[in-house]
């Protein structure tokens, strides 16, 4: 009898473990430690006399005197489309932690660029101005259209871009992409069969187009989790 009633008496211990374990509170522990509170930052266009780095990390810490052109009290046409195309791709993986766009865009173009700072250094305190959690910061190298027409182009689109995520509160890089390529016709190179028949047939594509191909490759890679180094 003894031994009956020392089981029964654990039972409800375990029940409400459980039950713990399924409540609100757990849920919002989980998923305190993936991404919240993201931003994207408006791409950075390389200037023409930078030179693209072998080292994914070595751009970030350029000054942006020396790396980019520093935007204006507008956006060039390349920089807003990256900028949204990163934007909608990050929504699949960040359903409502990503910060609007248009008011992310709207103070970035209003923030003073110190030419001294560099891209990692922007990121930090624009993120801490929006009170963001992590910043993605985009370096554009290269976003040549295509000459020509979709069918007989006499030169290709090429589209060249980095990708960073750095987390606000300490600086750190905690994912990192990029993409490099200028299309090549699907007879001369094999491997172009996946980039000409996964954007709608056998075309010459624009800028546009291969920067949004871009954009989704180097997205598939994006973290569930950031990391803890």
């Amino acid at each position: 009898m003894k031994r009956i009633l020392s089981i029964s008496s654990v039972i409800p211990a375990i029940l409400l473990l459980w039950l713990a374990c399924l409540s609100p509170a757990g849920a919002s522990a989980e998923s305190a430690q993936g991404f919240t509170q993201v931003a994207v930052m408006p791409f950075l266009t390389a200037g023409s006399s930078s030179q693209q780095s072998k080292e994914l990390t070595q751009t970030l810490d350029c000054e942006l005197s020396g790396l980019c052109t520093l935007p204006g009290s507008v956006l060039s046409h390349a920089e807003a489309t990256l900028t949204r195309q990163m934007h909608e791709a990050l929504t699949e993986h960040l359903a409502n932690e990503l910060l609007p766009q248009q008011e992310v865009t709207e103070h970035f173009l209003s923030t003073v660029k110190r030419p001294e700072e560099t891209p990692r250094d922007l990121a930090q305190r624009f993120g801490q101005d929006l009170k963001a959690n992590y910043v993605l910061v985009g370096i554009i190298w290269r976003f040549d259209q295509r000459v020509g027409e979709s069918l007989s182009a006499e030169k290709p689109a090429s589209v060249a871009f980095n990708s960073y995520l750095v987390r606000v509160a300490d600086k750190q890089l905690v994912w990192q992409g990029r993409f490099d390529k200028t299309q090549s016709a699907l007879s001369d190179n094999l491997l172009n069969a996946k980039l000409f028949f996964k954007t709608g047939g056998v075309k010459w594509l624009s800028a546009e187009e291969l920067a949004a191909y871009g954009v989704d490759e180097v997205v598939k890679e994006f973290p569930a989790q950031p990391s803890k180094q």
